[in-house]
């Protein structure tokens, strides 16, 4: 069974997969403390975007800090997964969404 969600107008829709070759970095901002990712957002050089995402449980609303095409290599390397630990650790790991686009069969 799926939820329905009612989009909210004037915030930019994102799709729960990403179109082939694309990825995204965004934060729940329903689990996680605002002010801590923004924070992290702004120690990291992101300028977050509100959007929305809408899942089989509802309507989220992310903290979109990355959204880009990429090729075979890995994202920012190992930084960015420093940087992603550290921020677990001062929010709900739960809230953190990274995901890359893909082929689907």
């Amino acid at each position: 069974m799926t939820a329905t969600a009612t989009l909210v107008k004037g915030i930019r829709t994102v799709k729960y997969i990403p179109s082939l070759g694309e990825h995204q970095l965004s934060i729940n901002l329903g689990l996680a403390d605002h002010a801590t990712v923004f924070e992290f957002a702004r120690t990291q050089g992101f300028v977050p975007e509100i959007v929305q995402i809408s899942t089989v449980q509802g309507l989220e609303i992310h903290a979109l800090l990355l959204s880009e095409r990429v090729d075979q290599s890995p994202l920012n390397g190992s930084n960015l997964s420093e940087a992603l630990d550290y921020l677990a650790d001062k929010i709900n790991a739960d809230a953190i969404r990274h995901v890359y686009g893909r082929f689907t069969t």
